[in-house]
């Protein structure tokens, strides 16, 4: 039995992270490592820019498979769709789609007729099951985790219980990715995952409608033991000693003060390698920045997500104070630290003063990187049901959450002025930067004239557009972009 699986791995507007396409994906690697294992034999697809259609049917051809598998964000689910539909003109191999979207949106993935099964929760148990069930041919319905359709026949099975011990699944198979398919800026990184799940409940995130789905959601947050975890890079590093970075792509990785205690120091002596890791500001304390600094962490990605602390609290249900959020930038600074702030506008009840106050914010803390998105919500998340309850869920093409381009229909801020804040975000950060070093007597006046000319309607958004795009042109933005995460 072999699985061939394909990743769309690019964008329609080859402008956006051009250089950045190209990605090891975990969530295959570990289906990989696990269908090996077992005895089977898989390959990858592995897109990095869009296929003609004789040139993906060729590919499909070539590696001769019993089942091809998609693993899908919402985000990608149009491409899934796109390329099934030329592979089932030329074939009758099944096709199977899991991750992300199939999960959260199950009824939404196997309502595509191009789609026979969907996998709904984690895919390791579901994927040799439905090997075990073609090869033996025995009944599909019993496969807990699988939707699918048969002719007239339809199923859809209960997910099966997260997997509480990480420790006992194989080390993801990163051989299925190439060299020569790689960004520039990933051929020397190793991506790894300590955990999987995230305890908070964030409105936009994917996460708490990930959690409603399993029969165990006090478990949904899991976490490697540092040994097995270290293991893993140490089994790595042994194949490609040319990785300098190692990044961690976990929602929090300083979550558990105990574990990250004993991770530190694992680490530390054992790998010593600069690295990179997401963190939450109300979880990072003089302690575990310590400990994340001593053990070799060079860059930490923190959520600002809005500067408005009404917005953040009534909307996005992130319950953190201002300066909670300063106090984290402050400690990583003076630890030595690089950080990465992540912001989003464009949300329900936005106003443009709210959104002044995310670029106020991260004027403020002074990230070395600034990251924006725009917000497109995610199929039953709390979020979504709020933009769905107030029309003004749009119809949604962007593939990418850094388009800078909203398509939503918000009450608060017309579409093009989000889009022109979030286009400009990284320069309106550095003017209202330059404001604050005015004195005093000044900084309230500068301010409240910026404010004016940003979000007043008496000026038209494209003129104002017009004159900020001026203005980034000339601005060098080596100075500001100045470090790779």
């Amino acid at each position: 039995m072999k699985v061939t699986f394909i990743y769309p791995d690019y964008f329609d507007d080859q402008q956006i992270h051009q250089e950045s396409q190209g990605r090891v994906y975990l969530g295959l690697a570990y289906l990989a490592a696990t269908l090996r294992k077992s005895g089977r034999d898989c390959e990858l697809i592995h897109l990095v820019e869009a296929p003609r259609k004789e040139q993906l049917v060729s590919m499909v051809e070539n590696t001769n498979p019993d089942i091809i598998a998609f693993s899908s964000t919402t985000l990608q689910f149009s491409k899934v769709i796109s390329i099934s539909r030329w592979i089932r003109e030329h074939f009758t191999t099944p096709i199977l789609c899991g991750g992300v979207h199939p999960t959260i949106a199950p009824e939404d993935t196997i309502s595509a007729e191009e789609i026979d099964f969907a996998c709904v929760g984690e895919g390791e148990g579901v994927i040799l099951d439905l090997c075990d069930a073609l090869e033996e041919g025995t009944p599909l319905e019993k496969i807990k985790g699988l939707w699918g359709k048969q002719g007239a026949r339809q199923f859809r099975n209960a997910p099966r219980p997260l997997i509480c011990d990480l420790d006992s699944l194989p080390f993801p198979d990163r051989t299925i990715f190439h060299d020569i398919n790689m960004a520039p800026n990933q051929k020397k990184r190793l991506t790894v995952m300590a955990s999987r799940g995230c305890p908070f409940n964030c409105s936009y995130c994917c996460n708490h409608a990930l959690k409603r789905v399993y029969p165990n959601p006090d478990r949904y947050t899991r976490f490697r033991s540092p040994d097995n975890v270290v293991r893993e890079i140490e089994q790595e590093l042994g194949r490609n000693p040319d990785f300098d970075t190692v990044r961690f792509d976990d929602d929090i990785l300083a979550l558990n003060r105990a574990w990250l205690k004993e991770f530190s120091e694992t680490y530390r002596l054992r790998i010593g390698k600069p690295y990179i890791c997401n963190a939450r500001a109300d979880l990072l304390n003089d302690n575990s920045v310590r400990l994340l600094a001593e053990s070799g962490c060079s860059t930490i990605a923190i959520g600002v997500e809005s500067g408005n602390l009404w917005l953040r609290k009534n909307v996005l249900q992130r319950s953190m104070t201002d300066e909670t959020i300063y106090r984290a930038f402050r400690l990583c600074r003076e630890y030595g630290i690089k950080t990465v702030s992540l912001n989003m506008i464009g949300f329900p009840h936005e106003t443009v003063e709210m959104a002044l106050d995310t670029v106020k914010m991260n004027a403020r803390i002074d990230p070395d990187l600034a990251q924006v998105t725009t917000l497109h919500p995610f199929p039953n998340t709390n979020i979504y049901d709020i933009c769905k309850k107030n029309g003004m869920l749009g119809d949604s093409s962007t593939d990418t959450l850094f388009s800078g381009k909203s398509e939503l229909e918000l009450d608060k801020m017309s579409r093009s002025l989000v889009n022109m804040i979030s286009e400009n975000f990284v320069l309106l950060k550095v003017a209202y930067r330059i404001i604050l070093r005015l004195p005093p007597i000044l900084r309230g006046l500068v301010t409240k004239t910026a404010d004016f000319l940003i979000g007043s309607s008496m000026l038209p958004v494209q003129y104002r557009s017009r004159i900020l795009a001026r203005w980034r042109s000339k601005l060098d933005w080596k100075h500001f972009l100045g470090i790779d995460y």
